[in-house]
């Protein structure tokens, strides 16, 4: 099985310089555009689709494939950034952002990067299980899940993914970071 994790297109947020979280935003026509662009460079079948609640995602996923049937997962929306949310981010204090995005603090009063790292281990995790062929697996996320789910398997400082970027997750990648995770417990 592999997971193809994409963010989401350009929104009217993105444009602007907001930090969104998870407040809504609308995909703009671009970002539209874009997508239905990228739709046709993926050539492979999918077996099933995911979103975050957030339209955004969805707006996404309809420029990629029509009027596909997909299923809402709130384990893989957007990290809620607290007091930061709304703000424009050159409003942000710059030395914090930038650790943040790095994933060496959190968003005051915002979500833990260790939830948000629980939340992609347990949807990975319900997918591995779910899925024991040879699926592909559509999943249409947000910037910091995709910054999460690259540190889990990359091991070091991550770019800010650039909308509709995709991230592949393969079984091999997932069986190697269980079996990291479960050398390190042996060691304690």
């Amino acid at each position: 099985m592999k997971l193809y994790f994409i963010r989401h297109g350009q929104t009217e947020a993105n444009v602007e310089g907001i930090l969104t979280g998870t407040i809504e935003t609308n995909l703009t026509q671009e970002g539209i555009d874009d997508a239905k662009k990228l739709a046709k460079s993926l050539t492979m079948n999918f077996d099933n689709y995911y979103c975050s609640p957030l339209k955004r995602t969805h707006q996404t996923l309809k420029a990629i494939k029509g009027d596909a049937n997909f299923e809402i997962d709130s384990r893989i929306i957007e990290v809620s950034s607290g007091k930061w949310q709304g703000l424009y981010k050159d409003e942000l204090p710059k030395e914090e952002y930038d650790m943040y995005k790095k994933g060496l603090m959190d968003p005051p009063e915002g979500e833990s990067l260790e939830d948000e790292e629980k939340r992609a281990k347990d949807f990975l995790d319900d997918m591995f299980k779910k899925y024991t062929g040879d699926e592909n697996i559509l999943v249409v996320t947000h910037n910091a899940f995709m910054r999460t789910l690259k540190r889990l398997f990359e091991k070091s400082n991550v770019e800010e993914p650039k909308n509709l970027e995709i991230y592949e997750v393969t079984e091999e990648m997932y069986h190697e970071m269980n079996n990291t995770k479960e050398n390190k417990e042996l060691e304690l």
